[in-house]
C-alpha cells in the first residue's frame, strides 16, 4: 500500500504542478484515506486506475479526467456513501488544490491561442454573409457547399470546421453564383410581369383535372344551397369538360382522385421568372367535402401550401370551408423557379378505394381559384447588389467585333444549361450589355477600396487593395472586359482567408472583431453599417453601447436566423429528417405535421426570448405554440388553421416546455421505436448540461421490441443488472422513462403500438386507416439517482425544476458555445456563475441571459 500510495502522490505532484515541492498534508491525507483503496492498479473500480492516471502529467489528454474527478468529489458522488467520508474542511482543501492546478494549466495552454481558436465561416454563415453583402435575400448557395462538421454539438466550433480543396472549389462556384445574381445584365429595368394564372390553363394540372387514370365523374352536381347552377341532365363527362362548363368558379383545381402525391399538387410550370427578385403573390383557396357528386361543407379547415420548385414551402394558407379566401405574400423567387400549389393537409386516396368512381367518394378537397403574380419588384435599377459592385458605372452594349473577349454571361431573358450557370450563349441578334469604365485601374481601386473592408469585416490597407487591383490589371491585359476583370477580383476576395475566416486576435477583441462576433452570434452574418461605424469609432467596447447594439439586433428581423439556427443546433432539430416514421405504425405523419414541429419549437424559444420568460419554462410551461395540426396531435381542442400561435394549456395537460414538443420527441427517437436511453442522454446533454459518459466498448445497444411481446423497460432492467452499466444508466434512464408516454412523432400514448400482437386501436387524427395494434402498457415512472421517485413526466418536471440555476447554467453554456465558437471550460466556470448572478433577479430570463453572455469577458475576449 505504501509503495502504491507513494506512486499516487508522486503523480499528483506532477499533475498539480507541484513537482519539487512537498505535497500538502491535506491532499496526502485525502488520497490515502478516500481514494487509494478502490482505484489502484489492482482494483480499478469504475474503470479508474489512479496508479496510471496520476503518474501521467496533467495535459490535454488527462485534463478532462481531472475535471471529472473534481466534479465527482465536489458533487459528493465520491467517495461513495458507504465509505469513510472526508470532513467538509478536507473536501474543501482537496478541491481548492485541484481547482487551482486545473485553472493554471488551462490558462497556460490558452495563452498561446486564446480561448477559442481560429475558425472559418460555416456554410450557413457564408450564405447569409453573401446575402447581406449584396442585398440578395433569396440567394441560395448553402447546399452547394460540403456539410460542416460539428464539435460540442455545434458547427461554429473550429474543431469541426476543416478546409479542403473540395470546399475551396465549391466556394468558387458559390461566389460565382452570387455574382451572377448580383450583376445587372441590361441597362433598363426588367419589365413587370403581372398576370392572373388559372390552374385549368396549366397543362400539368389539366391532367390532374381529368380524374387521374381516366376515371370520370358521373352525375356530378352542386349542393344548391352553396352554388346556384346544378348540372342536372348533363351527360357523363370527364372533369376537364365539366371544368370548361364552369363547374368550379374561376376554373379551379381540386385535390382529389389519385393515390400518388402528384394528385395533390398543381405545378404552375407556365410561369418562371427570368429575373430573380421579390414577387407579390396572391392566391384564392377554399375547401369542401365531396360526397356522391355534391360539394358540401368541410368538417374542418383544410390547409394549402405554396412552394417554390427548388426550395420547398414558401407559405401555408388556410382554406376555409366553401369560402374562397384570398392570401397575399411577398416572396423571393430565383430565376427559372416555378410555383407549386399543394393540398397540404389532405391524406392521399386511391380512386379504387371509393368503388372506382370519384363521384361516389366521401372525400375532402381543396380548390384553388386563381394565382396572381406581380414582379419583380425593384425600388431602384440597377439593383443595390449591382451598385455595391460597380457604383454608377454605365452598362454599355458589347461590341462583338472588338478584340476583347465577350463576357461570360447570359443575356437577359435567356436560359443557360442548368449545370453551366456561366455558359456563354451567342445570340447574333441579342445585345450583350456589360459594365464599362473609361479609367479602369482608377475605378477598380475605388470600387475595391469600398468593397474589401465590407467583405472582410475589418479595415484594409493600401497594400491589400493594390494586390486586388493587380488582379484586375492582369485580367485586363488578357483582353477581358472591365466587368469580367472586376468579377475575377471579387470572386478571389470571396474565396480568400480574409472572407472565409473570422479574424479574432488573441486577448481582448478589438472593435471590428467584436462587431463580427456580435453579428455572427445574433444574425449569422457580417456586421451592418451601424455596427461597422461604431467599430470604426472605437465605441463598441463601451458596455452601454454593446448592450444597445445587442438589443437593436435582437429586434431586427434578421434575429430570426439566430432563433432558427441556435434551436436547430442546440436541440438537434437539424436531425429531424434523419429518420422517417414507419407508415404502418404512424400513418398520421405527413409533411404538414413535420413542418409544424420545428415551427413550434422556434416559436416557443422566440416567446421566451422576446418576453424574457424565466428559464424554468424550458422544462415546464403553461402554454404552447400550436397550429391546428399540432393541436390535433396533442389532443388540444379549439385550435384552427395553419398559423402557429400561443395557446394556454388546460389544467392537467401533458404538454408545455421543450421536453414534450413533437420536434424534440421525434429527433430523440427513430422511425419505429423510442429508447429511454437515447432520450435520457439527450435530456442530460441538452437540458441539464450534464452529458453522460460514453458507453464502454463492445457493450451492445438495447433495441426496443415492436412485436408487442416485451417492453423497453423490461429490456433495460436486464441491461442494468450488469454492474458496469448500472451506474450510468441510473442517471440516464429516468428522464427517458418518463418520456415513454410519447411516441415516435410526439403523440401521447398509454400503450405501445405493435405490428404483431395486441388489441384493436382507434384511427388517430390525420390518418385514414390503420394496420397497427395496441401492445403492452407504458410505465413512465422512475427514480432519480438521489432516490427521488416520480410517477410520470409531470412529476419528473417538478423534480427538475428544483434546480433552476442548473437549467440556466446549461442554457448559458449553450449560448456561449454558439456565440464564441468554444464551449465553456473549467477555467470559465467562475465567469459563467457571474452570468447567472446577473440574471438571477429575473429568474434567469432568457433575454437577460443572452445580454449577460454578450457582456461577459468570455464573449469580449478570444
Amino acid at each position: 500500500m505504501r509503495s502504491r500510495l507513494a506512486g499516487i502522490l508522486s503523480g499528483l505532484a506532477i499533475a498539480t504542478s507541484l513537482a519539487n515541492a512537498e505535497i500538502p498534508k491535506t491532499t496526502r491525507d485525502f488520497v490515502e484515506n478516500h481514494c487509494a483503496d478502490c482505484h489502484d492498479a489492482d482494483t480499478k473500480k469504475g474503470g479508474l486506475d489512479l496508479d496510471a492516471f496520476l503518474a501521467a502529467p496533467l495535459d490535454e489528454k488527462t485534463f478532462s479526467k481531472w475535471v471529472r474527478l473534481h466534479d465527482l468529489v465536489n458533487d459528493d458522488e465520491m467517495p461513495p456513501k458507504k465509505k469513510s467520508q472526508p470532513t467538509t474542511e478536507e473536501r474543501a482543501a482537496f478541491l481548492k488544490e485541484v481547482t487551482g492546478s486545473l485553472i493554471t494549466n488551462e490558462l497556460t495552454r490558452r495563452a498561446a491561442n486564446g480561448r477559442s481558436t481560429f475558425r472559418r465561416l460555416n456554410r450557413t454563415e457564408y450564405e447569409n454573409t453573401l446575402r447581406d453583402l449584396f442585398d440578395l435575400p433569396g440567394l441560395a448557395v448553402r447546399d452547394m457547399l460540403p456539410e460542416d462538421g460539428r464539435a460540442d454539438g455545434y458547427d461554429k466550433v473550429a474543431a469541426g470546421l476543416d478546409l479542403s480543396h473540395v470546399q475551396l472549389e465549391k466556394y468558387l462556384e458559390a461566389a460565382s453564383k452570387a455574382l451572377d445574381a448580383a450583376i445587372a445584365t441590361q441597362p433598363e429595368r426588367p419589365p413587370l410581369f403581372q398576370d392572373r394564372l388559372y390552374p385549368g390553363d396549366q397543362y400539368m394540372i389539366k391532367i390532374i383535372l381529368t380524374g387521374g387514370d381516366g376515371v370520370c365523374l358521373k352525375d356530378l352536381q352542386y349542393d344548391p344551397s352553396v352554388f346556384p347552377q346544378p348540372l342536372a341532365g348533363k351527360p357523363e363527362k370527364g372533369l376537364r369538360e365539366l371544368e370548361q362548363e364552369k363547374l368550379f368558379p374561376y376554373r379551379g383545381s381540386v385535390g382529389l382522385f389519385r393515390h400518388d402525391d402528384d394528385a395533390f399538387h398543381a405545378d404552375f410550370a407556365r410561369f418562371a421568372p427570368i429575373q430573380a427578385g421579390f414577387y407579390r403573390v396572391r392566391v384564392s383557396v377554399w375547401s369542401f367535402l365531396w360526397d356522391k357528386g355534391q360539394v358540401l361543407p368541410s368538417p374542418t379547415t383544410q390547409v394549402a401550401s405554396l412552394n417554390a420548385s427548388d426550395r420547398g414551402v414558401l407559405g401555408y394558407f388556410d382554406a376555409p370551408s366553401l369560402k374562397p379566401t384570398e392570401h397575399e405574400m411577398i416572396v423571393w423567387l430565383n430565376r427559372g423557379e416555378h410555383l407549386v400549389f399543394n393540398c397540404a393537409s389532405l391524406v392521399p386516396r386511391c380512386v379504387g378505394e371509393e368503388k372506382g368512381r370519384a363521384a361516389q367518394a366521401t372525400t375532402p378537397g381543396i380548390a384553388i381559384d386563381w394565382l396572381d403574380v406581380e414582379g419583380p419588384l425593384f425600388d431602384t435599377w440597377p439593383t443595390p447588389a449591382h451598385q455595391r459592385l460597380f457604383g454608377d458605372l454605365p452598362l454599355t452594349q458589347f461590341d462583338k467585333k472588338s478584340d476583347i473577349k465577350p463576357p461570360l454571361r447570359i443575356p437577359q431573358g435567356q436560359h443557360a444549361p442548368a449545370n453551366l450557370p456561366n455558359y456563354k450563349l451567342d445570340y447574333p441578334n441579342q445585345p450583350i450589355w456589360t459594365v464599362t469604365s473609361s479609367a479602369p485601374e482608377q475605378d477598380a481601386e475605388k470600387l475595391l477600396r469600398d468593397f474589401l473592408p465590407r467583405a472582410f469585416r475589418h479595415p484594409v490597407g493600401d497594400e491589400e487593395v493594390a494586390r486586388y487591383v493587380g488582379l484586375v490589371r492582369g485580367r485586363l491585359a488578357a483582353k477581358v472586359t472591365f466587368e469580367e476583370a472586376m468579377r475575377n477580383a471579387y470572386q478571389a476576395a470571396l474565396c480568400s482567408p480574409d472572407f472565409l475566416f473570422l479574424h479574432e486576435p488573441r486577448g481582448p477583441l478589438e472593435d471590428h472583431a467584436l462587431a463580427s462576433r456580435l453579428s455572427y452570434f445574433l444574425w449569422d452574418s457580417l456586421p451592418d453599417a451601424e455596427l461597422t461605424k461604431l467599430a470604426d469609432a472605437g465605441k463598441l467596447h463601451d458596455p452601454a453601447t454593446l448592450r444597445a447594439q445587442a438589443e437593436r439586433m435582437l429586434n431586427d428581423p434578421k434575429a430570426e436566423r439566430f432563433i432558427t439556427d441556435f434551436t436547430d443546433q442546440w436541440l438537434d432539430l437539424r436531425e429531424l429528417d434523419l429518420t422517417s416514421p414507419d407508415k404502418k405504425l404512424y400513418p398520421e405523419f405527413h409533411p404538414i405535421l413535420r413542418d409544424a414541429m420545428p415551427a413550434e419549437t422556434r416559436a416557443f424559444f422566440r416567446e421566451l426570448l422576446v418576453h424574457n420568460l424565466p428559464v424554468r419554462n424550458v422544462v415546464h410551461a403553461d402554454f404552447a405554440m400550436l397550429n391546428q395540426r399540432l393541436a390535433e396531435l396533442y389532443g388540444i381542442k379549439d385550435v384552427s388553421g395553419c398559423e402557429v400561435r400561443k395557446v394556454s394549456l388546460p389544467a392537467g395537460c401533458e404538454r408545455g416546455g421543450l421536453l414534450t414538443q413533437a420536434a424534440v420527441l421525434k429527433v430523440t427517437a427513430n422511425g419505429t421505436t423510442t429508447s429511454p436511453v437515447k432520450r435520457g442522454a439527450w435530456v442530460m446533454r441538452k437540458i441539464l448540461g450534464q452529458p453522460p459518459q460514453p458507453p464502454p466498448p463492445l457493450v451492445p445497444a438495447v433495441e426496443p421490441d415492436i412485436s408487442g411481446v416485451t417492453t423497453i423497460r423490461a429490456q433495460l432492467e436486464k441491461h442494468r443488472s450488469d454492474p458496469v452499466c448500472a451506474g450510468c444508466h441510473a442517471k440516464i434512464d429516468p428522464a427517458g422513462l418518463a418520456l415513454e408516454s410519447y411516441d415516435v412523432i410526439g403523440g401521447w400514448r398509454d400503450r405501445y403500438r405493435s405490428v404483431e400482437k395486441g388489441d384493436k386501436a382507434e384511427v388517430p387524427p390525420g390518418a385514414r386507416n390503420i394496420s397497427f395494434k395496441l401492445g403492452p402498457a407504458v410505465d413512465p415512472s422512475g427514480q432519480l439517482p438521489d432516490g427521488r421517485a416520480f410517477a410520470n413526466i409531470d412529476a419528473l418536471e417538478r423534480l427538475l425544476l428544483a434546480n433552476e440555476r442548473q437549467l440556466a447554467r446549461n442554457l448559458a453554456g449553450q449560448l456561449l458555445t454558439y456565440a464564441t465558437g468554444a464551449a465553456p471550460s473549467f477555467a470559465d466556470r467562475a465567469e459563467v456563475e457571474r452570468i447567472l448572478d446577473a440574471t438571477q433577479k429575473s429568474s434567469y430570463g432568457v433575454h437577460d441571459l443572452v445580454q449577460a453572455v454578450v457582456q461577459s469577458s468570455l464573449f469580449t475576449n478570444k
